[in-house]
């Protein structure tokens, strides 16, 4: 059943065409991913959908019933009660599917919301038996929901078969396709110019008539002359033709390669460059963390995880002022990432921002910005000018310049589009000092970490290895545990095998018994 048809449906804003949807069909129960860039109109779109937005052109047919979970802001302008930005996300995501809608329109659903809500929000939408359409900067959501993608890019929308890694996979092989075509593109212009060239020159080498030649001689080579000239100029403008009429090729994006500077003093050589042994943390009366272990490791990309409110950001403002005595590394310099950005200054450009303090050459500064789609003349705008965004990546940027050599991140990814978020995770994976992240978008986070801190029960668990290979060692382990009736039973076959073995004679069947004795005593160890 057709839930959704759009036909020659059009968008602008002032001279800006925002999209153009010649004929998109959308069926009862798929489940559609919406990306692009910020600004793209993935929000319009929706919002059209809804018909809160009407289109310039087109006609839009809706067949049933429709719920929106509209991003944050939306949804903050109409709570009456204040509560945190998380609990109004999974209030409107609750509210939503309690309509039993046929059609759900879901804007960023995730923000606000900690990894473990994120969770609960993946398993309703997958369980949702309707028509989702769903605009996210998680990945590993739109991995676990969607059965297709919609790109909007330069005005055009695109569908793809499958989830998030499926479009991806589908992207990179049209990317290799179009490096092949524009080097075969580069190459035949190359040829066809050099050609151009050659028979211009050619032409022009042809010799005059010789003084001394006789009248006779001198037009019969007059006649050679300009009929070879005539040929020779004919050649050059089939060339040219055909120079004209190559089909041309855009030269795709590179993957950028960023190679920071170093410096000697930045580099610690520690294995920890914060301790503590009894550490505790509180506000006002409430205790957040009670006597446990603070590590931080070295040269690690640490992923701090819990719950909203149980003291993410409580603890890394404790480690920026050292309110509590920790023992930190003398040659620690920090550098510090929340959603103020105060590190930018606004009537100054993104070039000028970034030049000041750096360590990094331009070079590396502009392969910087590229990687997160700052490119050409937007590095000389105005701070004050850029969107949101945009004033993060950049606030990041700086960061990443500095002569920083720990640096403090406070969900980086928020107002990021998933290009931008992919280009900060090769940009992270390539800095050399140490990395505390707090983000609620898990695969970022386990692209990124190498290490995780968690918040549990007031005590911090260390883990060296990423948050998925975190749950996966619980999950082992809990599927590992015996019950408490499964270690009676082996204390009672422990105690019988110590009678056992001191009153056999038999060498062999003594051994025999001395290692299933061994074998109990390592599973019972391992509990």
């Amino acid at each position: 059943m057709e839930r959704l048809k759009l036909t020659n449906v059009t968008k602008s804003f002032g001279d800006r065409k925002l999209f153009e949807i010649p004929n998109l069909i959308i069926q009862d129960n798929e489940k559609i991913g919406i990306v692009g860039k910020n600004g793209s109109g993935k929000s319009t779109f929706l919002n059209i959908i809804s018909k809160e937005i009407s289109p310039d052109t087109g006609n839009i047919k809706i067949n049933g019933n429709f719920s929106y979970i509209r991003q944050l802001d939306n949804i903050s302008a109409n709570q009456n009660v204040e509560i945190s930005g998380g609990e109004q996300m999974l209030k409107a995501i609750n509210s939503a599917l309690y309509k039993k809608p046929d059609i759900l329109l879901a804007d960023e659903p995730s923000s606000n919301l900690d990894i473990f809500n994120i969770e609960y929000l993946t398993k309703k939408l997958t369980n949702f038996n309707g028509t989702l359409l769903l605009i996210s900067h998680d990945r590993e959501l739109l991995d676990a929901v969607c059965n297709y993608i919609i790109e909007i890019d330069n005005g055009k929308l695109t569908k793809y078969n499958g989830n998030y890694t499926s479009y991806k996979k589908q992207k990179e092989s049209k990317l290799i396709r179009e490096k092949f075509e524009y080097e075969q593109y580069i190459k035949e212009k190359s040829k066809l110019e050099k050609a151009i060239n050659i028979s211009k020159n050619t032409a022009k080498s042809v010799r005059k008539t010789p003084k001394r030649m006789g009248n006779s001689e001198a037009r019969l080579h007059k006649r050679d002359s300009t009929e070879i000239k005539e040929k020779l100029e004919g050649h050059t403008k089939s060339l040219q033709t055909r120079l004209e009429h190559l089909s041309k090729k855009d030269k795709p994006n590179d993957n950028y390669s960023i190679h920071f500077i170093t410096p000697e003093s930045n580099i610690i050589k520690n294995k920890y460059i914060i301790k503590s042994d009894n550490f505790s943390l509180k506000i006002g009366k409430k205790i957040l963390l009670n006597d446990t272990n603070l590590y931080i490791p070295s040269n690690k990309k640490i992923a701090l995880i819990g719950k909203n409110g149980v003291g993410k950001t409580t603890l890394i403002k404790k480690i920026i002022n050292n309110n509590n005595n920790l023992l930190i590394n003398s040659n620690l310099n920090i550098g510090y990432f929340s959603q103020n950005l105060s590190n930018l200054n606004e009537n100054n450009t993104i070039i000028e921002n970034l030049v000041k303090d750096s360590i990094q050459n331009e070079t590396t500064i502009r392969n910087i910005l590229g990687c997160l789609q700052i490119r050409e003349n937007k590095i000389f705008d105005t701070i004050k000018n850029l969107s949101g965004g945009e004033k993060v990546k950049v606030a990041i940027s700086k960061l990443l310049i500095s002569n920083t050599n720990f640096l403090i991140l406070d969900e980086p990814t928020n107002f990021l589009d998933i290009e931008a978020i992919e280009g900060l995770e090769l940009l992270f994976k390539q800095y050399k000092g140490t990395i505390l992240l707090i983000s609620h978008d898990k695969k970022f986070v386990d692209n990124i970490s190498d290490y995780t801190i968690l918040f549990k029960d007031k005590k911090l668990i260390h883990f060296d290895g990423n948050y998925s290979k975190y749950l996966e060692y619980e999950n082992n382990r809990k599927n590992n545990m015996m019950t408490s009736n499964d270690r009676i039973i082996l204390e009672f076959r422990l105690t019988k095998l110590d009678t056992e073995i001191s009153l056999e004679k038999d060498i062999n069947k003594k051994s025999i018994l001395e290692k299933e004795r061994n074998e109990i005593l390592s599973k019972l160890a391992n509990q």
